[in-house]
């Protein structure tokens, strides 16, 4: 319908991917209208990723997902959880330093202990950037705890993302090129 703005679409996002570290730009990406929803379509693609079978059976087909963010992320997480049908319950709050960043072995124990209790964490939502603080998560130690435990990695960069393009302070999204979604 509109082939000038697919090509353009295609080559932005393919950049885009390129700047996050992704190889080649590989990857997938759509445009969004802003960082809400970012979160909620990276928590549906998470979803998805571990139980396509959603689609069609809906959420009483699957066990209980949990998700963890920081105590000092954007509440879009909560609210995308609720949209979702996951439950805004089923979204765990990590402790975050005295600079507002997730403390990675709170994570690692929250996640055994949801595990232990019969959930599947299936996303962990780590931010660079809060609202609050401008706190950059340890995305690299986020990273190493999500692949141990096989969770989707989304890096929630609407406020921090533009540092990318910094020489400067790029040094501050070291690891993002290992999340599953930005």
């Amino acid at each position: 319908i509109a082939p000038v703005f697919v090509l353009l679409e295609y080559v932005t996002l393919r950049k885009m991917r390129e700047m996050i570290g992704w190889p080649g730009g590989c990857g997938d990406g759509i445009f969004s209208p802003g960082g809400a929803i970012s979160n909620m379509y990276a928590m549906l693609i998470a979803r998805f990723k571990m139980f396509p079978e959603v689609k069609e059976k809906g959420m009483a087909a699957i066990p209980r997902l949990v998700a963890f963010t920081s105590e000092h992320s954007h509440f879009s997480v909560k609210k995308g959880a609720a949209a979702l049908g996951i439950g805004t319950d089923s979204v765990i709050l990590i402790r975050c330093d005295e600079r507002g960043k997730i403390i990675p072995s709170d994570l690692e124990r929250r996640i055994i202990e949801a595990k232990q209790k019969g959930f599947v964490p299936f996303l962990v939502s780590a931010t660079a950037g809060t609202t609050v603080y401008g706190a950059f998560d340890p995305l690299l130690a986020i990273a190493d705890i999500c692949k141990k435990y096989k969770i989707w990695m989304h890096v929630d960069a609407a406020w921090g993302g533009g540092l990318l393009m910094s020489r400067k302070h790029k040094w501050k999204l070291n690891g993002v090129e290992r999340a599953n979604s930005v």
